[in-house]
């Protein structure tokens, strides 16, 4: 949840969290570690009347202490709060040994599906996690989709029984002001956007190739793409085509504004444990367009059209009912 450019993950962790202590009243405290504590959930706590304390060690320390079993969230938990009844991890992560029962909120499996969406520092973070233990020890596993409840027993040979699906709707964004981005250009008024540009997963190639078909058909209305998550990085370079790059971190009043804006919202993912912003922008009433990959078809709202996502010609097709509003 602290992680500034979680995205769509931190999202879903705090909704998965709202939704989880609301059902039973007790004293619930979250942690994070890092160097300074983090805003953002000290304001989540805030807002949920949470305890919230801040454990100053740099992150890397903390991995290392935690790799060799030198600490743990556990040890440092009963120091300052005293016993625990039940750890919530709102993702996987460095833990440390656990003993304590803890539920567990699992996104997705793509580390484990195909390693080589993700860059070797990664890679090697994958590694290094206790994936494995910390599934399997887990009192229960919180799967978003049923994708993923299906991925994780059959790449861990989990006990179906401790699995649980729970979908992390939309609680709140939409009741946020809007705030229009002071990095949006004031000439980018017809917009598409696209999520995920350096993620390899979110291949957006395939919905840049189809916007830059769509403009050749449209030239007196074109499409801009708005990219959200990192410069896309183009393998084949046949794609010439101007786009918006978002910071790596825009805060919920800016992505409001893209949601109430945009054209439509193109989501050529490759593999997805949920795809959250597809929840998010429905209230909108804008086009949605979904791969056929992974979880989307499960968890897409009605009225998504779903593409296949390396037929960019079908994307386009999907664009076409733009029209010329």
């Amino acid at each position: 949840m602290a992680d500034t450019k979680g995205g769509g993950v931190s999202r879903a962790a705090s909704y998965w969290l709202t939704d989880v202590t609301g059902r039973q009243t007790a004293r619930y405290v979250c942690v994070t570690t890092g160097r300074r504590p983090s805003a953002k959930v000290q304001n989540f706590c805030a807002e949920h009347n949470f305890e919230y304390h801040h454990f100053k060690i740099p992150n890397k320390l903390w991995t290392l202490l935690t790799l060799f079993n030198l600490t743990s969230l556990q040890r440092y938990g009963l120091k300052k709060f005293g016993e625990i009844d039940t750890i919530l991890l709102p993702n996987i992560g460095f833990t440390g040994p656990l003993t304590a029962p803890y539920h567990l909120l699992l996104h997705d499996c793509s580390f484990a599906i195909e390693p080589r969406w993700f860059k070797w520092k990664m890679r090697l973070w994958h590694r290094l996690l206790p994936v494995k233990n910390l599934i399997k020890k887990a009192e229960r596993v919180h799967c978003v989709s049923e994708q993923t409840k299906n991925d994780a027993r059959r790449l861990y040979d989990l006990n179906p029984e401790k699995l649980s699906l729970t979908h992390p709707m939309n609680q709140g964004l939409n009741d946020s002001p809007e705030k229009k981005p002071a990095w949006l250009p004031a000439t980018t008024e017809r917009f598409v956007l696209l999520m995920g540009g350096a993620d390899p997963r979110k291949n957006i190639y395939t919905a840049l190739k189809a916007v830059s078909l769509y403009n050749i058909h449209q030239p007196d209305r074109p499409l801009i793409p708005v990219v959200l998550g990192g410069e896309p990085h183009n393998p084949f370079g046949d794609c010439p085509l101007p786009s918006v790059i978002a910071p790596h971190h825009i805060a919920d009043s800016e992505l409001i504004y893209l949601y109430k804006h945009a054209q439509a919202l193109l989501y050529p993912s490759w593999y997805e444990g949920y795809g959250l912003p597809l929840q998010e922008i429905q209230s909108y009433n804008k086009l949605c367009v979904a791969s056929t990959a992974g979880a989307l078809p499960e968890t897409a709202p009605p009225g998504t059209i779903f593409c296949h996502p390396a037929k960019p010609h079908e994307w386009l097709m999907a664009l076409n009912l733009l029209g010329t509003e």
